[in-house]
């Protein structure tokens, strides 16, 4: 008889029960099975490629004149940007597993579930495969792939981590028999399946470059790669940070973490530790954080896997990074990514448009501008456009006095 890991903290399903002829007792739950790939074949299949349409967008990357978009576990698109009114797809980066990027001095690295993976991009036209890192990310969200909807239970089936890697879930019904015991309810499945130059991302990254360092979180765990020597990335720290980490963010000598009910605050003063020094905390939500001057900045996003309904953009003081304080909240419908420039604040709120606001004063946003009919998933601001992914389109737009102008829009597929 199979037995399955009960997760009842991550459960938000109401179970049906029911009863047979015999008054045994039943209830219905959903399974989260593993889907299993073996390590070698994974890594065989990492390639530089033609380009080719898209898939599922995700998080985008810029490095000189050439903007980089994730395509939601499976690699990265190269797109050159040197004429942003008319930009061109060059080629595709395959790499199984991928949600993140970096650059620094022409290096690409990229997570490949729990491998990290780096490229030569000093020529664009013909990039290759440089080295893998194998097995350095270990926590859940590399090594283990985000969950799309609530689950009661978990199956890994035959995993094992020396061998293959999880790819995807799927996700079934079981009936579950209740059988008790001293008080106690026991669960048997009766039925069931099996000098520097670097980029810059958006506010979902997951990985940040300082210097000669690369940082890198998953869903609890804090890595940090010396990636002095051009071609190299040496494993120098990693540590427990808490649970449900998301995103990382660097402004001087901090790294501000987006964790799904607080933002976290670290000293990197010296980069090989990073040393805790302080959070502020809040409610369960999606949580991309950005920060410019003495605030900062970050969305909460409820419903579905992110915790309760409540959605906001919340403003934190960090002048004192030993005393983060919130010192505002606006209500938004379905925030996603947001960025700053000077004295803008970008804050896309999903399918309800791309706000944009001044914060002259930090304290009190004024909202400017909605552009709406655009679902931006994130932005990144640079110093003369914007860029913005939305669905499968990559948005290039002007800074204007009292807010954007479209310069480009550019579907790729």
């Amino acid at each position: 008889m199979k037995k399955i890991f009960l997760l009842s903290f991550l459960s938000v399903f109401t179970l049906f029960f029911s009863c047979n002829d015999d008054d045994t007792r039943f209830e219905t739950r959903i399974v989260a099975n593993a889907v299993l790939e073996s390590k070698d074949v994974v890594r065989a299949s990492i390639a530089v490629e033609s380009e080719r349409p898209i898939n599922e967008s995700g998080k985008i990357y810029t490095y000189t004149h050439y903007v980089f978009v994730n395509d939601r576990n499976l690699g990265v698109h190269v797109i050159d940007n040197r004429i942003p009114e008319s930009p061109q797809k060059i080629a595709f980066l395959k790499i199984p597993g991928n949600f993140d990027i970096e650059v620094r001095n022409d290096v690409l690295y990229a997570d490949s579930y729990g491998d990290l993976v780096l490229f030569d991009i000093s020529n664009i036209d013909a990039i290759t495969f440089i080295d893998r890192y194998e097995d350095v990310f270990s926590g859940l969200g590399f090594s283990q792939p985000a969950f799309e909807q609530s689950f009661d239970q978990i199956d890994y089936g035959d995993y094992d981590p020396t061998e293959s890697f999880i790819v995807d879930w799927s996700f079934t019904e079981i009936q579950v028999e209740i059988q008790t015991s001293d008080g106690e309810i026991a669960l048997e499945t009766t039925d069931g399946a099996s000098g520097d130059v670097t980029g810059q991302g958006g506010s979902f990254a997951r990985f940040k470059i300082v210097d000669t360092y690369l940082y890198a979180v998953d869903f609890s765990e804090l890595y940090v790669f010396d990636i002095s020597t051009p071609g190299t990335a040496n494993q120098v720290g990693q540590k427990g940070i808490g649970w449900g980490i998301e995103t990382i963010f660097n402004r001087d000598e901090y790294l501000y973490i987006g964790s799904q009910n607080g933002m976290l605050i670290y000293n990197i003063e010296d980069r090989t530790q990073p040393q805790y020094t302080s959070e502020i905390s809040h409610w369960e939500g999606c949580d991309p954080v950005v920060v410019d001057g003495d605030y900062a900045y970050l969305t909460l996003r409820g419903g579905n896997l992110c915790g309760q309904d409540l959605s906001i953009l919340e403003v934190i003081n960090i002048e004192d990074k030993s005393n983060p304080y919130s010192v505002r909240e606006y209500a938004m419908q379905e925030p996603y990514g947001l960025g700053t420039k000077e004295n803008l604040l970008f804050v896309s709120d999903g399918p309800n448009g791309f706000q944009i606001y001044d914060k002259t004063n930090p304290e009190d946003l004024v909202l400017i501008e909605v552009i709406e009919d655009i679902n931006v998933f994130d932005v990144i601001p640079l110093e003369n456009r914007l860029l913005a992914i939305a669905g499968n389109t990559l948005y290039q737009y002007t800074y204007e006095a009292n807010g954007l102008s479209l310069l480009s829009e550019f579907v790729i597929n």
